[in-house]
């Protein structure tokens, strides 16, 4: 099988790669339909606060219902691709998703409805978190996959942004299901998935190798090299079940650390906390000049613009440089952000004299976190895994994701409690900058790797044989 791997470009040099990143925007419109939801909760929680009078508890759990939800999803999700195609099981998500929102919508004053609206939101957004890398990875030539990868969290960046603009525009005092309503009506964009051909790679594993060379024509161009055909018929020949030697192989125990360092480096910074709940902090922390809706405006579009920064850098530094910089940058505005409320904890004239603070180290951390750490931690859910587990594996790094989220969240309050708000944020730090260069110790390097290639660099074929002969 090794002579599979011999071509790593098609033969005359040329991909056509506009339907690939067509095709990876797409499919990444659910996380666009999640990105509104995450950011729905930061206008909505001030509405719920001082317009329904909902209790800090009540509004506690509307926020964060849709980490456990969004655990569910991807476990369910599991269960879910063993009988649909990718593009079915995506535009599957797309009625939960209205589900979801119907119940916001009509919740009223019901606390109990937009509980139940956030968790099967959740669910939907968690599926896309397995979805979305893992097709995408199937469809990306091996000089694009890492770029197309980041529009992941790229359309979830503007789903967020979508949010804090409606929100912006919005009278505060406009009933919530009126600004629910207008979030909702962005989930419909998952039907355009209906328009994309199925991977290749999915159509080989039924035995369609005609189906297979029409869907990588849609994706290469009318000059795709046959031996691409045969690496995706070697990775498919490594889908069996997963043995206990696959688990133990270092390689794929280095490729689990480097996802759980990447999770740890993203949700431990606190960056979730700060988008469910950005318009209050805002408000309490201070925006400088802005009102804390234009600030939200602000780093709604921070958020965007670098993300299209990492996009564009990728693929000359490598995932490697982009995490180390991303996490180091991400603890350094932490440690002055706490710098500045110890300073205002010491002197209230201190928040008059250094107003700008607040805003710009802010700013400046959700600019360095999604140079990197952002995306990037998404993007390894795509290749990093071997064939035999990759599902599995996916599913259970996301789950990890989503429920430090959720544990983050819940002992938030307790450690500004118990720390203060400075500490808070140097605690944050440290957590940023350890599991960042952790992380980036255990990241492979896969820029212009095929994914055949990235399978055999496991080794687990020779293990497999040696298993064999001493049978």
């Amino acid at each position: 099988m090794t002579s599979t791997l011999v071509s790593e470009v098609n033969g005359d040099g040329r991909i056509y790669r506009l339907n690939q990143h067509v095709a990876a925007f797409i499919s990444s419109l659910g996380g666009f339909a999640l990105g509104v939801t995450m950011g729905w909760n930061s206008s909505a929680g001030e509405i719920l606060r001082n317009i329904l009078n909902a209790s800090g508890t009540e509004i506690s759990i509307i926020g964060n219902i849709l980490n456990v939800g969004a655990c569910i999803g991807v476990i369910f999700i599991l269960f879910f691709i063993k009988y649909f195609n990718r593009i079915t099981a995506m535009f599957l998500t797309m009625p939960i998703f209205i589900v979801g929102w119907t119940f916001i919508c009509c919740a009223g004053q019901k606390i109990s409805f937009l509980i139940i609206g956030r968790f099967v939101c959740g669910m939907s957004g968690g599926a896309f978190c397995i979805l979305t890398p893992i097709y995408i990875a199937e469809i990306a030539d091996q000089n694009s996959r890492e770029r197309l990868l980041i529009y992941f969290h790229l359309l979830i960046n503007c789903g967020i942004m979508y949010a804090f603009v409606i929100a912006y525009v919005l009278n505060e005092y406009d009933t919530i299901w009126r600004y629910s309503f207008i979030c909702a009506m962005t989930c419909f964009v998952v039907a355009l998935v209906n328009l994309l051909p199925e991977s290749p790679f999915y159509h080989l594993t039924k035995n369609n190798e005609i189906k297979a060379k029409d869907s990588l024509k849609w994706y290469r161009g009318q000059t795709y090299d046959d031996i691409e055909i045969k690496e995706l018929k070697y990775r498919v020949s490594h889908l069996e079940k997963i043995t206990i030697n696959v688990l133990k192989n270092r390689y794929v125990v280095s490729s689990f650390f480097a996802c759980f360092f990447a999770f740890l480096a993203q949700q431990l910074s606190g960056v979730n906390i700060m988008i469910f709940y950005a318009l209050t902090l805002f408000n309490v922390g201070g925006s400088g000049d802005l009102t804390g809706s234009e600030q939200t405006v602000l780093i709604g579009g921070v958020q965007i613009l670098s993300c299209f920064l990492a996009m564009c850098l990728i693929d000359v530094v490598g995932r490697r440089i982009l995490l180390i910089v991303s996490s180091v940058l991400m603890g350094l505005f932490l440690i002055l952000l706490g710098w500045f409320y110890k300073l205002r904890d010491q002197n209230p004239e201190y928040d008059d004299l250094y107003f700008w603070m607040p805003p710009t180290w802010t700013t400046l951390f959700f600019a360095a976190f999604n140079i990197g750490v952002g995306p990037i931690s998404w993007a390894l859910l795509g290749d990093v895994f071997p064939m035999q587990i990759r599902e599995t594996a996916v599913a259970c790094a996301a789950a990890f994701n989503w429920a430090l989220s959720l544990i983050t969240a819940i002992t938030f309050g307790e450690m500004l409690g118990v720390l203060g708000v400075p500490k808070t944020m140097w605690l944050f730090a440290g957590f940023c900058w350890t599991a960042g260069v952790l992380c980036a110790l255990f990241v492979k390097d896969t820029r212009g790797h095929s994914l055949a290639k990235i399978q055999k660099s496991f080794s687990l074929e020779n293990e497999q044989i040696e298993m064999n002969s001493m049978e």
